[in-house]
């Protein structure tokens, strides 16, 4: 179980638990944000990389190029690697770079917009999206995430990503580790290794109370979720944004790939009940702040 510091990538050891949970419940007591991308203009979804003006339905972008978030058609409509027809119409496509010191974000307003009237006892911020990973390399570096920040921007409370060259699903989340407060990104080893060019839906959940947070994946049209766990260190945070990042893994991605997203929906409610059976989990990095 290692964990490699970014961008120095120093190495230590660490270990956490994790568990496989039932899937987050649909009824939500307040809705935060519905995305589909189906009523947007297709091409880029803002002209502006500096994440200063807002493009297409409020939607902000911060990178290298502003040009990386494109609304395209659904790439694999049909899902041919999956349980389901995806029939995505509109997506969301993101490309990472091919070499180091250029994570991009791409993001909106509603949970900022949102959270300040969520009720009393909704302490559970919840999360569900489509993801798909394809272009040409199968052996680029490139990761592709959703994660929720804090307000002041600078806690990751929860979130997941994958790697491109490893199929590799990863937690993330503000964790002391031995001491060592700040945001982590946790391996799910064999328990979670994806296939590209193969839609699935990704969950994550944040308690605001516990610091607990949860994340995991299904095959697209399947039942249930595979759900791992953290007990995070941002107990008592509030959500405050969620970017979709396209990030570089170490110094360079060898090339850059690309990933969707789609059927965004994010809400607030109770507290679920507490997962049960108790695995371990490896640190597998640690990550940067945001970038603002």
């Amino acid at each position: 179980m290692i964990i490699s510091k970014c961008p120095s990538m120093r190495t230590v050891f660490a270990s956490v638990s994790f568990a496989l949970v039932a899937a987050v419940s649909a009824n939500a007591d307040m809705v935060v944000s519905q995305q589909n991308f189906n009523n947007l203009a297709l091409g880029g979804i803002s002209t502006d990389a500096t994440g200063n003006t807002a493009g297409s339905s409020g939607w902000y972008t911060f990178g290298s190029v502003a040009t990386y978030a494109q609304v395209v058609a659904d790439p694999n409509a049909a899902n041919t690697n999956g349980t389901a027809a995806h029939n995505g119409g509109q997506v969301l496509q993101t490309q990472a770079a091919a070499t180091g010191g250029s994570t991009r974000f791409t993001w909106n307003d509603d949970v900022y917009n949102t959270m300040g009237s969520n009720p009393v006892g909704n302490t559970v911020f919840s999360m569900t999206y489509d993801f798909y990973m394809g272009g040409v390399s199968a052996t680029s570096t490139n990761r592709y995430g959703n994660y929720l920040y804090d307000s002041t921007g600078t806690k990751i409370l929860a979130g997941c990503s994958m790697q491109n060259s490893t199929g590799q699903f990863y937690l993330l989340s503000n964790y002391n580790n031995a001491g060592t407060i700040g945001n982590f990104s946790f391996s799910t080893g064999t328990s979670g290794i994806l296939a590209r060019n193969t839609w699935y839906t990704f969950q994550y959940t944040f308690n605001s109370t516990t610091g607990r947070m949860t994340a995991g994946f299904k095959a697209y049209g399947a039942a249930t979720f595979t759900d791992f766990f953290v007990d995070g260190a941002a107990a008592g945070s509030v959500a405050g944004e969620y970017d979709l990042v396209a990030q570089v893994n170490g110094a360079a991605a060898g090339t850059s790939t690309l990933g969707f997203y789609d059927n965004i929906n994010a809400w607030t409610g109770a507290p679920v009940p507490a997962p049960g059976a108790i695995a371990l989990l490896g640190l597998a990095g640690f990550m940067s702040r945001r970038r603002r």
